[in-house]
């Protein structure tokens, strides 16, 4: 791709398994970028269905290369994403689920963001959330993971890490990275979803990251997607919350100890090191609190309110109303 007489080249990594519902349309947004890639890399997870004719059909269509491999042996969605973005030889990296359609300037816009700031090595947008049929639900991914006017100046101002720690803003399907920032984020270790895993380890090496604000997919819900972009009404959430476990801490505070030990040995700063500390020890207060009675929690309620940590790595109010009552 040459924009303002500079060359990128432009790889897609995306991920396959039994996409053949879905995934002729978002092969189609690809073909009908107003730039096109370099090469299209396919990491087919063991699909039974027709996956894998239509990705050779379309193969044979493009003026691009596209590579597919088929896995001999089902990796599963994180490490098949780490399979595909190795093997990507372009200077530019999107990832790509198999179920959304990209709008036609969604290449063009983020790689002439790359483009205009070379200091920068990832960059994600918003993306409207649509049912099955790709008709939007009237929201965005943004409004759900709560990345507002507010946070998106504050991670503007440097403060990415902060907002990282505390929501994750960065869908992966929305994400393109640089060459380069492989040697930091792969391997990907099986536990952790894929783009937060990126987000994370990029902002916590130092590695700066960007969004584009327009919605730039159409992020398509249905039964079968692995994560999905729901908005949740009152009942819903209450619901989720109360479903939501003392396990799901302990995942979460084992997942973020094993973070901690690879930053530790790859030479990050001392305020990022308390930063992941100091979370590890929210997610360890909240497992505990959820392994006790009402009675006994508030103690540790009050000493996590007290830090702050209830607002610089939770919801605020509302997780300790939730880790009160519920």
């Amino acid at each position: 791709m040459n924009l303002n007489n500079k060359e990128l080249t432009i790889s897609i990594a995306m991920c396959t398994y039994n996409g053949a519902d879905y995934l002729q349309e978002q092969l189609g947004s690809i073909m009908g970028q107003t730039c096109l890639p370099d090469e299209l890399v396919i990491c087919d997870d063991e699909s039974t269905d027709t996956t894998l004719d239509i990705l050779d059909k379309f193969s044979k269509s493009v003026p691009f290369q596209v590579k597919i491999y088929a896995n001999k042996k089902r990796l599963g969605s994180t490490k098949n994403f780490e399979k595909a973005i190795n093997l990507c030889k372009g200077d530019i990296i999107f990832l790509s689920d198999q179920d959304d359609v990209w709008v036609p300037y969604k290449l063009e816009s983020i790689t002439k963001l790359f483009l205009k700031r070379p200091e920068v090595d990832y960059i994600f947008s918003d993306a409207i959330v649509a049912d099955e049929k790709l008709f939007p639900l009237g929201y965005t991914m943004w409004e759900i993971v709560l990345f507002t006017k507010y946070q998106r100046r504050l991670f503007k101002k440097g403060c990415q890490l902060e907002i990282l720690l505390k929501y994750n803003i960065v869908t992966g399907a929305t994400m393109a990275i640089r060459q380069n920032l492989k040697d930091f984020i792969l391997p990907i270790p099986e536990m952790w979803v894929h783009d937060e895993w990126i987000a994370l380890v990029a902002s916590a090496m130092e590695r700066k990251g960007d969004f584009v604000e327009d919605s730039l997919i159409k992020y398509r819900q249905h039964s079968t997607q692995l994560i999905g972009g729901k908005r949740l009404n009152l009942i819903e959430q209450l619901e989720k919350a109360i479903n939501t476990k003392s396990d799901f801490y302990y995942n979460r505070t084992k997942n973020f100890k094993n973070l901690l030990k690879y930053l530790l040995l790859n030479s990050s700063s001392k305020r990022t090191i308390k930063l992941f500390e100091d979370k590890i020890i929210h997610l360890q207060a909240r497992s505990w609190i959820h392994n006790h009675s009402r009675w006994k929690r508030f103690g540790k309620i009050v000493g996590e309110f007290i830090s702050g940590r209830y607002h610089r790595f939770s919801n605020g109010w509302k997780s300790i109303i939730k880790d009160s009552f519920l």
